[in-house]
């Protein structure tokens, strides 16, 4: 379920952001930053979670922290490489991307733990 949750949030995060470059639509380019940042580190940090969490018996919500937490770092130090050649960078909008992207992608891994430990009722219901 969370696994279509994350699929689904990329995509719409891409397609909108697609929408915004090819219009030029100043309302959805505002949350550019944000938008490539959860497509990025989306697609990256979901598989890898989705594999360790299959592949392991590591808590999985650290492990959804630890990794996020490692691939938003990533991420950012390849824009400070690429950066320093080109154009100047926007850096409160890219550190406000990332810090908004790495809080969603905890929270919702976050919200689906927290979801497991609901204890369910085995009886029917009237």
């Amino acid at each position: 379920m969370v696994l279509l949750i994350a699929i689904g949030i990329i995509v719409i995060a891409f397609l909108l952001h697609r929408y915004g470059v090819r219009n030029n639509a100043a309302y959805i380019s505002s949350f550019g930053y944000v938008l490539d940042a959860l497509v990025s580190t989306g697609v990256v940090g979901n598989l890898l979670v989705f594999v360790l969490n299959k592949t392991t018996k590591l808590n999985p919500l650290r492990t959804a922290i630890s990794v996020f937490a490692v691939v938003h770092a990533a991420l950012l130090l390849l824009i400070v490489l690429i950066s320093r050649n080109g154009p100047p960078v926007n850096w409160a909008g890219v550190l406000a991307g990332y810090v908004v992207s790495f809080l969603l992608w905890i929270g919702i891994h976050w919200a689906w733990r927290r979801s497991d430990s609901i204890p369910v009722d085995p009886r029917p219901s009237v």
